[in-house]
C-alpha cells in the first residue's frame, strides 16, 4: 500500500534521522552549538533520509546556559519525536540539579531504549550514568570530573585522555571542544551502519570530510595541548585547583542519587 503522494509502487519515503539534544538549565552551549552545526551539514541522501536536529527539554520556556545566553527547546518530553540519536550535553551550575531531575533521567531512559545509539560529551555522560544508561560500559567525560563518574559503580572509565569512547551503541565524549570531533565520528559511524553496501566504509569517510570542510574544521590552537596527558603541571594544576568546587557539589549530587535513603536521613539529622 502507498500513502498519500506516493507513486505506485514506489517505497514511502523513509522518517528522518533524529538527532535529539537535551536541553536543560545550566546546559553548556558549545556542547549543544558544535553537534547542531556538525549534523546540520551532514546530508542524508547517503543513508536514504533526511536529517533533523531536535532540541528537546521538560518545557519550551527559555533555559539559561552555563553562561549569559538562553536557548528554547523545539519540544517538550512529552511532544518530542522519535529520536534515532540521543544526545546528552554536558553543564555548569545547574548540572548537580539535573542529576537528581528525575522527570529529566526518565525521559533519558525511556528514550534511549528506543534509540540507535545514546551520546553524551563532556559532563553529560554524568548525566546518562545518573540514569543508569552507562552501568556496565566503558565511558569517559570531561577530564575534571573523571572522578566523579568513578562514583558511579557500574561504570568502566577508560583510562588516558581520549576524545571519545564507544562502547556498543554508548558513545561518550571527553570535554566540551571534543563534541565537534564526536559529532564527526557519529556522522562517520551512522553511515558506515546505515548506507549499505561494500563501499559503507568509504561513504562513511567522505561524508564525515564532507562535513568536516561545510564547518571548516581544521583545528590550529597557539598552543598544543588542552588536556592532562599533554600539558605541563604548571598548566594544569591551577586550572584543576578552579575546579575543586563544582567537583565538589557534584560528587554530592551524585552519593544523593546513589544513595537516596542516606542522603534523606542525614537531612533529617542536620535538621
Amino acid at each position: 500500500m502507498t500513502g498519500p503522494g506516493t507513486a505506485p509502487g514506489t517505497a514511502p519515503p523513509l522518517p528522518p534521522f533524529t538527532v535529539g539534544i537535551v536541553l536543560y538549565p545550566g546546559v553548556d552551549i558549545l556542547d549543544v552549538a558544535g553537534p547542531h552545526e556538525v549534523f546540520a551539514f551532514f546530508d542524508g541522501e547517503v543513508i536514504g533520509r533526511t536529517i533533523q536536529v531536535a532540541t528537546v527539554a521538560a518545557s519550551t520556556d527559555p533555559i539559561q546556559t552555563s553562561g549569559v545566553l538562553k536557548v528554547v527547546a523545539q519540544y517538550a518530553y512529552d511532544a518530542a519525536p522519535h529520536i534515532d540519536m540521543l544526545f546528552v550535553p554536558g553543564g555548569g551550575n545547574g548540572l548537580q540539579d539535573a542529576i537528581g531531575d528525575t522527570a529529566l533521567l526518565d525521559f533519558l531512559s525511556d528514550r534511549a531504549g528506543k534509540a540507535r545509539y545514546v551520546v553524551s560529551v563532556c559532563t553529560g555522560g554524568l548525566l546518562l550514568a545518573s540514569a543508569g544508561l552507562l552501568d556496565g560500559y566503558k565511558a569517559t567525560t570531561h577530564w575534571g570530573f573523571i572522578e566523579c563518574l568513578k562514583l558511579f559503580p557500574k561504570v568502566t572509565v577508560v583510562n588516558g585522555c581520549p576524545r571519545w569512547v564507544r562502547d556498543g551503541n554508548r558513545i561518550t565524549g571527553a570535554g566540551i571542544s571534543s563534541s565537534i570531533d564526536e559529532s564527526l565520528f557519529m556522522v562517520q559511524t551512522i553511515v558506515a551502519d546505515l548506507a549499505g553496501g561494500p563501499d559503507a566504509e568509504e561513504k562513511a569517510q567522505l561524508a564525515s570530510q564532507q562535513a568536516q570542510l561545510s564547518i571548516q574544521y581544521n583545528p590550529d590552537p597557539p598552543f598544543p595541548g588542552g588536556d592532562p596527558c599533554s600539558v605541563s603541571y604548571d598548566v594544569f594544576e591551577p586550572v584543576n585547583a578552579g575546579m575543586t568546587g563544582f567537583r565538589a557539589a557534584l560528587n554530592e549530587a551524585i552519593e544523593a542519587r546513589l544513595h537516596p535513603v542516606a542522603k534523606a536521613y542525614k537531612a533529617t539529622v542536620e535538621a
